[in-house]
């Protein structure tokens, strides 16, 4: 059974609601600077604070809800019941995606994610959009965890709303589901071991990453990618009254355009809370 919106639109939900909520989220919980908004980027990104990149794969997935599927009439997986979802892998003969994202995460560990939803129809779906909840109600995978495809057949991962453990079929295979509140504590952690890097550090290793796994023809179309990003920020500034992005707010929307195209992940970049003010 599909879902009754697009994988589009959970996308850009999951991505919108992570930010909005990261900005009145808790003491020592990391934010996630607007990437997507030239104007807002120049003030959203501390240039001298750590940062640290993390990719998603946003996929829409099945819902299950006859006893009948292979997962629980065949296979009987534990902790699966209907009605569960089922997150289709490309196939490898089709796509080397699933390949390159492990080698993504080989580069860049515990920072790659399979996103999935775990809302069942656009009622819970709009009503996740207002609370902010998109992200923390979607399960995420490590293609690494999921393991090489072992063949050229259609294989899925098949999971439950409130589960903290998934399937790969058609051979199984448990796989963890991870959950965004657990993530972000160790977000946190992992941008306190980053202290004394900046973000310009951490665009250089961003480059350096992911670089060689992208196609030469897209590495060769790097020059026209940032001037289109260039001209393009150019006149939405113009329109704020803005006069500039700081340089490296540009190299990070070319990275995110060059990830997204060579590789078919989203760029996020969670940089630690900087502590308020005190109020007099």
């Amino acid at each position: 059974m599909r879902l009754d919106f697009t994988e589009f639109s959970y996308g850009y939900a999951f991505t919108e609601n992570l930010i909005r909520s990261s900005t009145a989220g808790a003491a020592g919980f990391p934010v996630f600077p607007n990437l997507v908004q030239e104007a807002q980027l120049g003030y959203d990104v501390k240039i001298d604070l750590p940062a640290l990149p993390l990719f998603f794969q946003f996929k829409l997935p099945e819902l299950m809800v006859r006893h009948t599927a292979r997962e629980i009439s065949q296979l009987a997986l534990p902790g699966l019941s209907v009605p569960f979802f089922r997150m289709s892998l490309m196939r490898r003969n089709l796509s080397d995606q699933h390949a390159h994202l492990i080698r993504l995460e080989t580069r860049f560990p515990d920072s790659v994610f399979y996103a999935s939803p775990a809302f069942d129809s656009a009622s819970t779906f709009n009503s996740a959009y207002g609370l902010a909840e998109v992200h923390s109600r979607s399960a995420l995978f490590s293609p690494a965890d999921i393991g090489p495809l072992p063949d050229d057949e259609s294989h899925a991962v098949s999971y439950t709303a409130m589960s903290l453990v998934g399937w790969r079929c058609s051979e199984p295979k448990k796989v963890g589901a991870l959950r965004f509140e657990t993530l972000s504590q160790e977000f946190a952690g992992r941008l306190t071991q980053r202290a004394e890097h900046t973000l310009e550090d951490t665009i250089g290793e961003i480059r350096e990453g992911v670089w060689p796994l992208l196609p030469s023809e897209l590495r060769g179309a790097e020059a026209a990618i940032r001037d289109r990003i260039e001209a393009r920020s150019k006149a939405v500034l113009e329109a704020v009254s803005v006069d500039r992005i700081p340089v490296v707010s540009t190299e990070i929307l070319v990275l995110k355009e060059l990830v997204r195209v060579g590789l078919g992940v989203d760029l996020l970049i969670a940089q630690p809370r900087e502590p308020r003010k005190a109020t007099k």
